[in-house]
């Protein structure tokens, strides 16, 4: 991993926007509030502040678009690998791995068969400022 990819990603991201399969879903409805990246691993906390999922994360910024693999340790993603691409724009962080299957998707746009989810967060401090 580039320990710059790495620096740039570590942080606590809000949602801002949401979609499966380019449906917008409303951002209040997530269990994530925030989304937790440090040192390679993830904690995702809901709206009471408690820690729903967590585990760690791989980045590989050598390939377009770039990829995250999300390994669950507790939670209900425990012993699963949620393989991810991501866009990385300044404060702007964009997640999307594909609900059903366990196949990376090829890019953010949906194909008919797929249903991938996408979350956009927005740094937390750049939120809050």
């Amino acid at each position: 991993m580039n320990p710059a990819a790495g620096e740039a990603l570590e942080g606590t991201w809000v949602p801002v926007a949401a979609s499966v399969s380019g449906q917008e879903l409303a951002v209040a409805e997530l269990r994530v509030a925030r989304f937790v990246l440090e040192q390679g691993e993830y904690r995702i906390i809901d709206r009471d502040d408690q820690v729903v999922d967590s585990g760690n994360y791989t980045i590989d910024e050598s390939v377009l678009p770039r990829q995250m693999d999300i390994i669950g340790v507790a939670g209900p993603n425990s012993g699963r690998v949620m393989l991810a691409i991501f866009e990385l724009e300044g404060d702007r962080l964009t997640v999307c791995y594909d609900l059903e299957r366990n196949e990376r998707p090829a890019d953010m746009q949906a194909k008919e068969d797929q249903l991938l989810l996408s979350i956009t967060y927005a740094r937390a401090s750049s939120v809050l400022s």
